[in-house]
């Protein structure tokens, strides 16, 4: 297995990804590609640990992760992932992580009108503060990860994850550069997890880190989410044997 550098994508690209379960006495198989069906490679690019606090409103009922976006401050550096929404097979997302960029979605999706227009460069404590202040985004969990990530037949990324309160899950993903190319990365992300289910695990719910957080720490969040479309898709996706033969 050969190492390799990941490099960062740009700001408009468009993550598209599908969560799985995997058993951890086949991680050797797949670092040494010697598993049920070969890869055409498999490329160890790093090991990492990182922490993730995830920000939403208490008092409001959770307007942002109901509605499946997802902001967090990771080692320092803001992020907030919005839904592509055009099918409900895979998790697809266009990634934010400019502050006033991120600032002005918020006021849109939060309908907050009174906010400055000028653009204003918050180190990342000014801009804690600001989500209090404006919006009364707060922390809802911290979570640590331990993270291996791979390059898969020169393609796909895959990560596997460990949380720190247990959870394990893995994920595959495309990065494409519109919303057209889309579907399309769902149909090759779906056909190369059936190609070699001998690895990826996508029967019953598979929980991302912090659905499986909240379904075990916050009752309250967990009940507002149930009651919207959004838990819904993230749990019961299209199997992958509808997703390739759409």
């Amino acid at each position: 297995m050969k190492q390799l550098k990941l490099y960062n994508t740009q700001q408009n690209h468009f993550e598209v990804e599908r969560k799985f379960k995997f058993d951890g006495s086949k991680v050797i198989l797949l670092e040494k590609n010697n598993g049920k069906k070969l890869f055409d490679n498999v490329t160890f690019i790093s090991e990492k640990s990182f922490t993730d606090v995830y920000y939403d409103n208490h008092s409001e009922n959770y307007p942002l992760t109901t509605n499946d976006i997802w902001l967090r401050n990771r080692d320092n550096k803001w992020e907030c992932k919005t839904p592509v929404n055009l099918t409900a097979s895979m998790d697809s997302y266009h990634e934010l992580d400019d502050t006033n960029v991120i600032k002005e979605f918020l006021d849109k999706k939060l309908d907050v009108n009174k906010r400055r227009s000028e653009n204003i460069h918050y180190n990342n404590e000014e801009f804690k503060n600001f989500l209090f202040k404006n919006y009364n985004l707060t922390p809802i969990c911290t979570i640590t990860t331990q993270r291996r990530n791979y390059l898969l037949n020169n393609k796909f990324t895959m990560v596997l994850d460990t949380a720190d309160f247990g959870h394990s899950v893995g994920e595959i993903e495309l990065i494409v550069e519109s919303q057209d190319k889309v579907q399309d990365a769902e149909k090759r992300i779906a056909f190369f997890m059936k190609e070699h289910d001998w690895f990826f695990e996508t029967d019953g719910i598979v929980m991302g880190k912090l659905l499986a957080y909240i379904s075990r720490f916050n009752k309250k969040q967990w009940e507002c989410m149930n009651n919207s479309n959004m838990l819904k898709k993230k749990l019961f996706p299209e199997t992958l044997d509808n997703v390739v033969t759409k």
